[in-house]
């Protein structure tokens, strides 16, 4: 390796450092915006929810499809695909295997374990991931993003909702509901129409790209108002143990999976591409899921945790970003 590769390779990872910090910085800047303006102006549900059904049923959706039309899907994309499947997969049962042992360690009550298990597995690849890793990796890192996510919806509506149940009785139906989304049949759709060799019009590519753009502010946008919400009604104090989920999910995981991706041939994308993901806050959903689910039907130490880890991942992204620069 000559003297100008090396510092080829160097500039290359601190462009990709600088391209997260400020991507990042971006993204905390407009979930601020979302703060102010849900401070100043009360925002209703029925105004949340219109704004979660533009993102997940048609932003999200548009990255999808705004991937496929824009990148030349040959046998190596879809073997790129599967293979971020299939680790989405491994990478989210090791979460909660890695999750369970340690909180195991440290002898937390039952039901209370089980929350700290999921909120520390379990990152927002979706409604944050998708469009952080669109904005990083382009048309092709937003497409295999929504593949992985969708392989941790496979194992939360199946392996989490089971666990978090403890043997309880579940719905096939309410699972399989759950489990077929709009994401979900945009990859589906746009992956079918590549092989078919489906050419999409120019309307079709355009359209799908300026609709793609809407899915990162609005979700930045969104999570702003949330958190000003969950601030106003729950103040900013968090529970003893809010450390666990935070250090675990934030910092150990992602920490693990560069160690266990050092030792495999991926190429530096797809690394890249599972390092950040594996860095995202909690996922969202755990709210829901613990209402749904648990005994005590908190949802309290869910909503802490999301708050404190969405605001937290924006410093811990880059320093994840920036020591997977350094290790590869």
């Amino acid at each position: 390796m000559t003297i100008g590769t090396i510092q080829n390779e160097r500039t290359s990872y601190t462009m990709n450092v600088t391209l997260v910090s400020t991507s990042i910085t971006v993204m905390g800047v407009i979930i601020a915006l979302g703060m102010l303006f849900a401070w100043k102006v009360p925002i209703s549900q029925d105004v949340k929810k219109v704004l979660i059904l533009i993102i997940l049923n048609i932003a999200v959706p548009s990255i999808i499809l705004n991937g496929v039309f824009n990148t030349d899907v040959s046998g190596n994309l879809l073997n790129q695909a599967f293979l971020i499947f299939m680790i989405s997969i491994i990478f989210h049962i090791g979460a909660l295997l890695f999750a369970w042992l340690i909180a195991k360690l440290f002898r937390f009550e039952s039901t209370l374990s089980k929350k700290l298990v999921v909120l520390a597995a379990l990152g927002n690849t979706g409604f944050i991931g998708i469009p952080l890793a669109a904005t990083i990796f382009g048309p092709v890192g937003g497409l295999l993003a929504a593949i992985f996510d969708a392989a941790l919806d496979l194992v939360l509506f199946t392996i989490v909702i089971a666990f978090l149940q403890s043997g309880s009785g579940m719905s096939i139906r309410s699972v399989l509901k759950s489990f077929i989304n709009v994401p979900l049949i945009a990859i589906t759709v746009g992956l079918t129409s590549a092989v078919v060799g489906f050419e999409p019009p120019a309307f079709a590519r355009q359209l799908t790209e300026h609709l793609a753009g809407l899915a990162a502010p609005l979700a930045m946008l969104y999570i702003g108002m949330l958190l000003q919400g969950l601030f106003k009604r729950s103040g900013v104090g968090a529970y003893r143990q809010i450390w666990f989920p935070l250090t675990v999910r934030l910092l150990a995981i992602p920490l693990m999976t560069m160690f266990v991706l050092s030792w495999t041939p991926l190429s530096a994308d797809l690394k890249n591409l599972v390092i950040i993901l594996s860095a995202m806050p909690t996922f969202t959903l755990s709210a829901i899921l613990f209402a749904r689910y648990l005994p005590d039907k908190d949802e309290n130490t869910a909503v802490i945790t999301i708050a404190y880890s969405t605001l937290l991942s924006l410093l811990t992204i880059p320093f994840i970003t920036w020591l997977a620069a350094v290790w590869f």
